[in-house]
């Protein structure tokens, strides 16, 4: 079953509710990343809104970079998206708090921290933007860096369901957000639906991002935009990790062959692993640019 991303343009355009199904795409980093329950409920929650980040990227080259810095046992966690709100991620600590499923989200990222987003849109510096993590329930911490680095008041809700064997039955969420023109009576009315939202475990499982939607703002003017299917990707191969090594120069790389045997090296988001020997290594360094032998 595939994931999407749905969205609608309120009120003639003076704001967007996007929704969202990524049960998917968590199962897919669960897999893995091998979280615990725990883990995995706010991996997933930070997972959705980096989705839903990525998902308005047009261009190839556009990549979005988001941190968590908190103080909570999953230590810091990263994500990667790009066009078509393809992402992938890993936690520092994925197996934390696995002797309490029913832990808090803020456990597991922490009440202390930063919230850091890098865009890059091939231009000459990409946009960085920070907040500090408000109280380290995902929702409201990407709530507050929306409004404060990126001048965007949003309402977010997200939601994890689990079965009685601690299995991910359903993943998404809702986000509004103002466009030009959205005056504060709309914003207010838009965030008062989300902020009713208090059981967005049951409701994305019980409903589609479409009818998550009609069911709450349905009755406004809107305009629906063409859907947008996230999935979890990983973009690593042994071409990229050969030009790692090859930053490395040829005396270090060789010096690690020599005193390891091999360089090998895993790749943090996907958990796949590239093995180089002596004459690996010695490849890299004999070709030029074009592939040729030097």
């Amino acid at each position: 079953m595939m994931d999407i991303l749905n969205r609608s343009i309120l009120f003639g355009g003076k704001a967007i509710v996007s929704a969202l199904d990524i049960t998917e795409t968590a199962k897919r980093a669960r897999e893995i990343h091998g979280f615990s329950v725990a883990a995995a409920r706010a991996f997933t929650k930070a997972l959705t809104l980096a989705a839903f980040m990525s998902a308005g990227f047009k261009d190839l080259g556009n990549k979005l970079t988001v941190i968590l810095y908190g103080d909570g046992a999953g230590g810091k966690m990263v994500f990667a998206g790009k066009e078509g709100a393809k992402v992938r991620g890993y936690m520092e600590h994925p197996d934390c708090l696995a002797d309490r499923p029913d832990a808090k989200v803020s456990d597991v990222v922490g009440r202390e921290g930063t919230l850091a987003v890098i865009k890059d849109f091939g231009l000459k510096e990409p946009y960085n933007g920070y907040s500090r993590l408000v109280n380290g329930s995902i929702d409201a911490d990407f709530a507050y860096y929306f409004t404060q680095s990126e001048q965007l008041p949003s309402a977010v809700a997200t939601g994890v369901k689990f079965d009685e064997n601690g299995e991910i039955v359903a993943a998404g969420g809702v986000i509004v957000q103002p466009m030009p023109g959205c005056t504060d009576e709309i914003l207010v009315m838009l965030e008062d639906i989300v902020r009713d939202f208090t059981d967005m475990d049951e409701r994305v499982a019980k409903f589609s991002p479409e009818q998550l939607i009609d069911d709450r703002f349905g009755h406004f003017e809107k305009s629906d935009l063409e859907p947008v299917y996230p999935a979890y990707e990983c973009d690593c191969s042994r071409e990229r990790t050969a030009a790692a090594i090859k930053l490395l120069g040829r005396a270090e790389a060789e010096k690690i062959v020599a005193e390891a045997g091999r360089i090998e090296v895993g790749c943090d988001f996907c958990g796949k692993k590239y093995v180089f020997d002596a004459d690996d290594v010695r490849n890299i360094f004999d070709k030029d640019r074009n592939g040729k032998d030097s």
